[in-house]
C-alpha cells in the first residue's frame, strides 16, 4: 500500500490504506493519492470560517476553499440555516421547492444577460447543458473550446482520455485563449456548422500563469458569435459570484448568451445554474436534462442566502481588496523563514500567528470587519 512514508499510526494513514482495498486508487475526484506531497491530508473532519481540520487534529488555512465552494467561510450561519430550514422539511421531494422560483428571479435579476435559470448539480452537468441548449436552438453542431481549458468530466471535455472515443469529441475545435487570430480561423473551420463558442471566465489551464480575458478577445468571441447565430457560453463555474456577481466577463463589456455556474454559488451545497437570454429559453423546454437530486431544496435555500449576503457586502469588492493586501503582506515576507503553505499546524492555525512568517500582518488585514 502507497502510504507515502506518513507513519501509519496517523488517522490519515489507516484511512488511506483501508482506502486503497476498496476504492480505486484510493482516492477519486480532482485529486489522485498518489500525487499528494508527503504529509498533506488526503481526509478531513471539519471546518470553520478560513480553516479546515484534517482527520487527525491539525488545522490548516483554506487557502482552497474546498475547491472554490466556500466563499463566505466554512459553515457560515446564514447560509448553513437556510438550508437546514428545508433540511427540517425535507430535501428531496418529489418536485422542486419555492426556493427554485425564488433562486431564479434572484439570478436573473443579479445577472444582466440572463432571462431564465434552470439548475443541476455541479459544474460538468451545467456545462453540458449549455452545450446541449446551444446545439438544440442553432441546430449546428461545432463548439469552440480553447486549448487546455478546463470545462468538466464528462466525455466531450475530460482531459482523461480513458474510457473516451474519438466520436465524444468530433465535434469540438480549439483556439488559444485571448488569441484574436487562433479564434477566428477556428470559427472559420466550423464555417455554418458553428453552435457555439465557450469561453472560460479567464485563462485558469493547470500549473501556468493565469489571464484576465482582454477585451479584444471578449469582443472578437461576441462578434464571431452574432455573425453566425452562434451561443456565446461563459463557463463561470470557477469565477462566478467572486470577481463579478453580473457575470465574470462584465469587466470586458460583453455579455454572454448563457453561462454555466457551480461552485461559489451556494457556499458549499451542491448546486449548478444555468442562465440565459430568452433566444434560447425554447430549447431549454425542451431538451430532456435531469438528475435524481436536481430538486432539492437546501441547497438552493443556501445559494439564495449565499447570493443575498454576497450582494449585501458586494463581495467581488470585499475580495478584490483582501486579496490585494494578502498580496501586498506576502511581498513584505522576511526572506529564507523556511515556512511551507501545507505545513500542519497541531490542533490550531499557528502559522496565522507565527513571527517567522507574514501572517501576523495578515491576521490584522482579515481581523477587520466590515
Amino acid at each position: 500500500m502507497n502510504t507515502h512514508s506518513v507513519p501509519v499510526t496517523t488517522m490519515d494513514a489507516q484511512l488511506r490504506e483501508r482506502a486503497e482495498r476498496v476504492i480505486p486508487n484510493g482516492m477519486w475526484g480532482h485529486q489522485r493519492a498518489s500525487s499528494l506531497p508527503q504529509g498533506y491530508p488526503q481526509y478531513f473532519a471539519s471546518g470553520k470560517d478560513a480553516c479546515v481540520t484534517d482527520v487527525d487534529g491539525n488545522s490548516y488555512i483554506d487557502f482552497m476553499c474546498a475547491w472554490g465552494p466556500i466563499i463566505l467561510g466554512h459553515r457560515n450561519p446564514l447560509v448553513d440555516a437556510a438550508a437546514l430550514s428545508q433540511i427540517e422539511l425535507g430535501d428531496s421531494l418529489n418536485g422542486p421547492t419555492a426556493h427554485a422560483v425564488e433562486l431564479a428571479e434572484l439570478l436573473v435579476a443579479t445577472i444582466p444577460h440572463a432571462d431564465w435559470a434552470l439548475f443541476q448539480k455541479n459544474g460538468t452537468d451545467a456545462t453540458t447543458s449549455c452545450v446541449t441548449i446551444a446545439r438544440g436552438t442553432t441546430k449546428r453542431r461545432k463548439v469552440l473550446v480553447a486549448k487546455g481549458a478546463y470545462h468538466g468530466a464528462a466525455p466531450w471535455c475530460t482531459p482523461s482520455l480513458v474510457g473516451v472515443t474519438a466520436e465524444d469529441r468530433v465535434h469540438l475545435i480549439h483556439y488559444v485563449y485571448n488569441d484574436v487570430e487562433s479564434l477566428t480561423a477556428a470559427a472559420r473551420e466550423a464555417g455554418d456548422d458553428l453552435a457555439a463558442i465557450l469561453v472560460s471566465a479567464f485563462k485558469h489551464d493547470l500549473a501556468i500563469p493565469q489571464e484576465s480575458p482582454t477585451k479584444e478577445f471578449a469582443q472578437a468571441a461576441r462578434a464571431l458569435c452574432d455573425a453566425a447565430g452562434a451561443a456565446l457560453i461563459l463557463d463561470d463555474v470557477r469565477g462566478g459570484f467572486r470577481i463579478d456577481l453580473g457575470g465574470s466577463w462584465r469587466g470586458t463589456g460583453i455579455e454572454p448568451d448563457m453561462a454555466a455556474y457551480s461552485k461559489a454559488i451556494a457556499n458549499g451545497y451542491a448546486l449548478a445554474a444555468v442562465t440565459g437570454s430568452d433566444r434560447f429559453r425554447e430549447a431549454a423546454r425542451q431538451a430532456y436534462m435531469t438528475g435524481s437530486f436536481w430538486y432539492g431544496g437546501a441547497s438552493m435555500a443556501a445559494a439564495v442566502a449565499t447570493i443575498k449576503e454576497l450582494r449585501r457586502i458586494d463581495g467581488p469588492a470585499l475580495m478584490k481588496m483582501r486579496a490585494n493586501a494578502f498580496a501586498a503582506a506576502l511581498t513584505r515576507r522576511p526572506p529564507d523563514t523556511g515556512s511551507t503553505c501545507f505545513k500542519p499546524a497541531r490542533r490550531s492555525c499557528r502559522w496565522c500567528s507565527s513571527p517567522a512568517t507574514a501572517m501576523p500582518r495578515l491576521a490584522r488585514v482579515f481581523a477587520r470587519r466590515r
